[in-house]
């Protein structure tokens, strides 16, 4: 099993994290800039569902823009039909995003929110973000070996 990766190369690091959690393999497919079309001149941010549509299934597109979707002032991430995108724009350095991309990268592998205090807790910001653990607990370990067999 894979995942592609699109990612600033400094970003791209993240990929062993992915992998070690994962037991799946990175494909790292290099930088994609945003299009015009996803930008909400408005709002001044780009709008996830727009960016989720450019990927392949299976993907993983780390920007760094500010995002949003459908009732949202902004959001950390998005995953949808076996596809991911995290913005970098609100999360500040490296081990916050590498965080936000485990969580949306269980969604891609169909893991929901956990409410055990584990890394795919829903964060509705900065602070609760950054006080989730980074780990998957043992109940979404086991949701994930059911489904993608690890």
């Amino acid at each position: 099993m894979h995942l592609y990766l699109y990612a600033l190369p400094h970003i791209k690091q993240i990929s062993k994290s992915i992998e070690e959690t994962f037991s799946v393999e990175v494909i790292y497919k290099g930088s994609m800039k945003p299009p015009p079309c996803a930008f909400n001149e408005k709002r001044r941010q780009y709008y996830a569902p727009a960016l989720l549509n450019l990927l392949e299934e299976a993907s993983l597109w780390i920007v760094d823009v500010d995002i949003y979707t459908n009732g949202m002032n902004f959001i950390f991430g998005l995953a949808g039909d076996g596809k991911a995108v995290v913005s970098s724009y609100r999360l500040g350095n490296i081990e916050m995003i590498e965080k936000e991309a485990i969580h949306e990268t269980g969604h891609v592998f169909g893991l929901p929110h956990c409410k055990n205090g584990c890394v795919m807790q829903f964060s509705n910001s900065l602070m609760e973000a950054m006080e989730k653990p980074s780990q998957l607990c043992q109940e979404c370990i086991k949701k994930l070996r059911d489904k993608i067999n690890i």
